[in-house]
């Protein structure tokens, strides 16, 4: 059976350039190999890392066009599970691209696939975990205990005192706890009342929250694969939040995640530049 915890694992870059040198070395420590995707024609983004790890195998993912929601369906076709992304220069559009992103790669038959925000600054921590609406997904937690066994600390897991249901793939999270146990890394548990504004508030070098199925609706204007809007989700509510809050790396692990077209809201949608989701 393979594993679901890797040591290394293949990994996609979206525009490596953006990154400074300690992000890149953290790159190349968790890759066994990197596949570079770039929006700019005049950046060599392999050259850097390729200076600072010679012997990693480095491949060219080609261009991509300017956004997120492409990187990620490149980057799942190329077999790669996580996509390593810069800090996003606009929250809220790049948050809408990725789910979207994440959509195409599960309508293309891709089990999961996690977008990780790196920051410039890496904070000390353990890895958090957690779920604001008691749902999460098993692979959204084999992802924490990973990269937790990498750096080296411990993970919380922060759960809502009403229960945590782990809703899709669960045997993968029992798969990651087994090798996490053998690994040697430590899971800590903590029950509160509001997990979102605990990991805030906390100290934690990153946190990891599941996208699974969300509300959403295609203009029947827009052309073929036009995006669409995000209506408001409390999973996709927690993660704009941590973009927007969080001092720490934030990842965003998609679960097999389906559009569920509903109707439009009176109000605005959560990716308007209007109004802000709602603690």
């Amino acid at each position: 059976m393979t594993p679901v915890i890797e040591p290394t694992r293949r990994i996609a870059v979206l525009d490596g350039h953006r990154f400074s040198e300690r992000g890149l070395a953290r790159i190349a420590d968790a890759a066994a190999s990197v596949v570079m995707l770039s929006s700019d024609a005049l950046f060599d983004d392999a050259e850097r890392l390729r200076e600072r790890a010679p012997d990693l195998d480095i491949a060219d993912g080609g261009l991509v066009r300017g956004d997120v929601r492409e990187a990620i369906v490149r980057a799942a076709d190329l077999g790669c599970r996580l996509l390593v992304v810069p800090e996003p220069l606009r929250r809220r559009r790049f948050l809408h691209l990725a789910v979207n992103g994440a959509i195409d790669a599960a309508e293309r038959g891709h089990p999961t696939v996690a977008v990780l925000v790196l920051r410039e600054r890496e904070v000390p921590g353990d890895v958090a975990v957690f779920s604001n609406t008691g749902e999460a997904s098993g692979y959204g937690l084999a992802f924490a205990l990973e990269i937790a066994m990498r750096r080296g600390v411990a993970v919380a897991r922060v759960l809502p005192k009403k229960g945590l249901y782990v809703r899709r793939t669960a045997e993968v999270g029992h798969r990651a706890d087994v090798e996490a146990g053998e690994h040697g890394v430590k899971v800590r548990y903590r029950k509160v009342a509001r997990p979102l504004e605990t990991v805030l508030r906390g100290q934690y070098t990153l946190a990891v929250h599941s996208v699974l199925d969300v509300i959403g609706k295609r203009s029947a204007r827009a052309g073929a694969g036009a995006p669409a809007r995000i209506q408001h989700d409390p999973n996709v509510d927690a993660v704009l939040w941590l973009l927007r809050f969080f001092r720490g790396d934030v990842l965003l692990v998609a679960d097999g995640v389906r559009l569920r077209e509903g109707r439009a809201s009176a109000g605005p949608s959560l990716l308007d530049d209007q109004g802000e989701p709602g603690l």
